[in-house]
């Protein structure tokens, strides 16, 4: 057998050489690729995160327009001036007439706790 020469001693070392860059290389890419697994894993539960708040602000930001809507006519009806009296003058009236309290519900539109007391007011 002859004795290599240097040019096969260094073709060997060559190749060596390209085998451990080619798994280091290689080992760089499974750990790029774990992390990228791991990035695209947090990028998810932040999207699902993101959208729960989207629906929460939705929902509240509706909410907030019915209690404004609420607010307003409550307060519209604060607004109006003797309203009340005139209900109650109404169903003064009424019961005088001999009205019963779910009649006095009905066409003046008063809870029945007041319904009931003002005719057993006036029935008094």
């Amino acid at each position: 057998m002859s004795s290599l020469t240097l040019v096969h001693w260094l073709l060997i070392g060559n190749f060596a050489m390209l085998l451990v860059v080619g798994s280091f290389l290689w080992s760089l890419r499974r750990q790029q690729l774990q992390e990228q697994s791991r990035v695209n894993a947090t990028l998810s539960a932040l999207d699902e995160a993101n959208q729960g708040l989207s629906r929460s602000a939705i929902g509240m930001g509706r909410r907030i327009k019915q209690v404004e809507a609420r607010f307003q006519k409550v307060e519209k009806k604060a607004m109006l001036p003797n309203t009340d009296n005139n209900t109650f003058e109404q169903a003064s009236r009424l019961v005088s007439l001999g009205a019963t309290a779910a009649e006095l519900i009905d066409s003046c539109g008063m809870a029945r706790g007041e319904a009931e007391l003002m005719v057993s007011l006036k029935r008094q």
